[in-house]
């Protein structure tokens, strides 16, 4: 930590540590308010005691951060403006990251307090989005072009789709479940102190297991970025990418910068690429500082965080050429080939995460876990249908909701853990032919389709503020 407060560029100390914090705390709430919905199906059908149910649900939380990767993680950080993705090294970067944080922490406790099982996904999303846009409009940037539409379409696309797909396979589920399994407890509505059978009990604990494991390989992911974003605004020398580790990583980062240089020099001059010569001067700067860094030369601070915001602008830019309609009728085969392999090598540079990082926030979300579930179980199991949960209800839940971010995680975007069961447990009740609770429902629906509006203004107008306060 000294070393950390030694290095400290010209950000405050106080309000990134207190971001650092609250980032922490935001990783706890969504523990408590998200994971609360992988053992409520276990608890309310008498699967296992409570204390029980929430240890193992942490426990595999804690677990599905640690083995998830970080795919997740920079899916939603690379919604962020460039320079903010690149650290927070000015004020007015730690102004922006703390009203982000601010309103993702009091919407995701405002909706925990009435018991709405509400999306940390959506309550991130929206605050990214709310900052870009202020990002924008302070520093005079285009409004359009604030936002990475690239990956924010993918990622919109996937909350959208998610909870419809959830609900339809809970709908076909519980009909298998039917089909398959005869014994006509299964069907029975809830019923203090009646614990369901082993051939469904067994499964709706497969199913605690597996939708906290996935929660936390897909959830737990969301604030590791934006904690590597406060660390290395805290300490670029230490945090900042440095890709000349050993011999083989100093050959492969020059391979990866000849192999952009061998498709991209042809084009320098032609009309068609404007920006090739542009794009050719940053492979040749990273190729110097790859170089200087190799032979122990100095490389100040400043040069590091200028390097890895080469390396975010490089990555992008393959990015758009990859997704180029205009670019594969210009590229051979191998061409984009190579551009393929450049794109994943600068994805592991810019996605280097500390270990102890991914330890903080697993350790973090396992333990809200174990706070605060009883208000989100009480609505899943009393509130989706006119009858209390069945344990066959709940086992269709949790097998969508299993389903549905695993294909997720598989594509590295995030998800909503609440929106996918809650849409699940709505369509089980459903196909049970029990009577939705549309009153519900409707409160879950007006939370989903206002978060994300909710979200972005709450953060716009508070980033504006804190700019004020704060630069």
């Amino acid at each position: 930590m000294q070393e950390i407060l030694n290095n400290l560029p010209q950000v405050a100390t106080i309000t990134l540590l207190i971001i650092f914090a609250l980032i922490v705390l935001q990783e706890a709430v969504n523990g408590f308010h998200d994971a609360a919905n992988a053992v409520a199906t276990v608890i309310y059908s008498n699967s296992m005691k409570p204390n029980h149910a929430i240890w193992l649900s942490a426990a595999m939380n804690f677990f599905g951060v640690l083995l998830g990767g970080t795919a997740v993680a920079f899916g939603l950080v690379f919604l962020l403006p460039k320079d903010m993705v690149a650290g927070i090294h000015t004020s007015h970067e730690a102004s922006m990251m703390l009203a982000l944080v601010l309103t993702a922490v009091v919407w995701n406790l405002a909706t925990w307090w009435y018991g709405i099982p509400n999306s940390t996904t959506h309550t991130y999303i929206g605050s990214v989005l709310g900052v870009s846009l202020a990002h924008a409009v302070i520093v005079g940037d285009n409004i359009a072009q604030a936002i990475n539409w690239h990956q924010g379409e993918k990622v919109l696309l996937t909350l959208f789709i998610s909870p419809i797909f959830g609900f339809f396979l809970a709908w076909a589920l519980y009909k298998g479940v039917k089909a398959l399994m005869k014994n006509p407890k299964l069907y029975e509505p809830h019923q203090p102190g009646v614990i369901p059978p082993n051939g469904v009990r067994l499964p709706l604990i497969g199913g605690l297991i597996g939708v906290s494991f996935l929660h936390g390989s897909n959830d737990g992911q969301k604030s590791i970025g934006l904690m590597l974003m406060v660390l290395m605004g805290l300490a670029p020398g230490l945090y900042a990418i440095d890709p000349v580790k050993d011999q083989k990583s100093y050959e492969r980062t020059l391979e990866v910068i000849e192999e952009m240089e061998e498709v991209v020099r042809p084009f320098i001059g032609d009309p068609r690429t404007p920006n090739a010569g542009e794009f050719f001067e940053e492979l040749e700067h990273l190729r110097d500082v790859a170089r200087r860094d190799w032979d122990n030369r100095p490389i100040s601070e400043e040069e590091r965080i200028e390097f890895r915001k080469e390396i975010l602008d490089v990555h992008d830019t393959l990015g758009r050429i990859m997704n180029s309609a205009e670019a594969h009728g210009m590229l051979s085969r191998q061409d984009y080939a190579k551009l393929e392999d450049a794109w994943r090598a600068t994805t592991r540079l810019i996605e280097n995460v500390p270990f102890w990082l991914i330890v903080l926030s697993a350790v973090a979300l396992g333990l809200g876990t174990m706070v605060g579930y009883k208000k989100i179980v009480q609505t899943l199991g009393e509130k989706m249908g006119d009858k209390h949960m069945s344990a066959a209800q709940g086992l269709a839940a949790q097998a969508s909701a299993m389903g549905a971010i695993a294909a997720a995680d598989g594509a590295g975007v995030p998800v909503s853990t609440t929106h996918v069961l809650t849409a699940g447990m709505a369509g089980a009740v459903q196909s049970s032919g029990d009577q939705v609770q549309w009153n519900t429902i409707a409160r879950i629906l007006i939370t989903w389709f206002t978060t994300l509006p909710g979200t972005l203004a709450a953060s716009f107008c508070m980033a504006i503020v804190l700019h004020t306060a704060l630069v």
